[in-house]
């Protein structure tokens, strides 16, 4: 299998990626708001189970596994067009392991009221549970974007010293990581990121990632 081909599977892996993980940002664990009653959170529960279970459940992990494919090849790309060895590669592979977990981690936290309905007979709603699953998951979505933020800007910095991306994405990325760490203020930085992804995926899949390093060292 060639170089290309394997960085086509990672751009497809990426904007599948994007395809199956935007429905879950969609409907975000803050849906219900803050003064919701403990009747209202029932109803939260009950009208959107199914709903609830297949986009922040089942599609997530189907997502999880295209984004591991496409985190994997661009560390490798990054290791790659970084021959100082810095060690930023490591801060793209960590930060998007950090990414993956946690956002797992929290999506586990978001669907466990639906979960327990669908699985056991004699669970009881409870509207106090409801109230902390969201919250928990909330957060842990936050916590999981440091991970994304780091991932881009280790691979941004990189591009900036190798080549590795367009001088255009790189700044870029600069600018949707600091936003990315401010998660907590609203979605932009979610989507930011999401964007920066799809940029990446197509340069993949048209073969030019990390081309215009090797052209000049070779």
């Amino acid at each position: 299998m060639s170089d290309t081909t394997v960085l086509r599977l990672a751009g497809l892996g990426g904007l599948l990626f994007l395809v199956l993980f935007i429905p879950s940002y969609l409907t975000p664990p803050d849906a219900p708001v803050a003064a919701s009653t403990p009747d209202q959170m029932f109803e939260y529960f009950k009208g959107r189970q199914g709903e609830i279970l297949l986009l922040n459940g089942v599609f997530l992990i189907f997502a999880s596994f295209c984004f591991i494919i496409f985190m994997g090849v661009l560390h490798h790309a990054a290791q790659s067009a970084e021959a100082d060895g810095l060690g930023f590669s490591s801060v793209v592979l960590g930060g998007g392991l950090m990414f993956v977990s946690l956002m797992l981690v929290g999506a586990a936290a978001e669907i466990v009221h639906a979960a327990t309905q669908v699985r056991f007979q004699n669970f009881r709603l409870d509207a106090q549970l409801g109230y902390l699953s969201l919250a928990m998951s909330g957060w842990l979505y936050r916590f999981a974007f440091v991970g994304m933020s780091a991932m881009i800007a280790a691979t941004s910095l990189i591009g900036l010293r190798s080549a590795l991306l367009p001088a255009w994405l790189a700044w870029a990325g600069f600018a949707v990581a600091v936003v990315a760490l401010m998660r907590y203020f609203g979605p932009l930085g979610g989507w930011l990121c999401m964007a920066w992804i799809a940029a990446v995926s197509v340069l993949m899949i048209a073969g030019r990632l990390g081309r215009p390093a090797r052209a000049a060292g070779s």
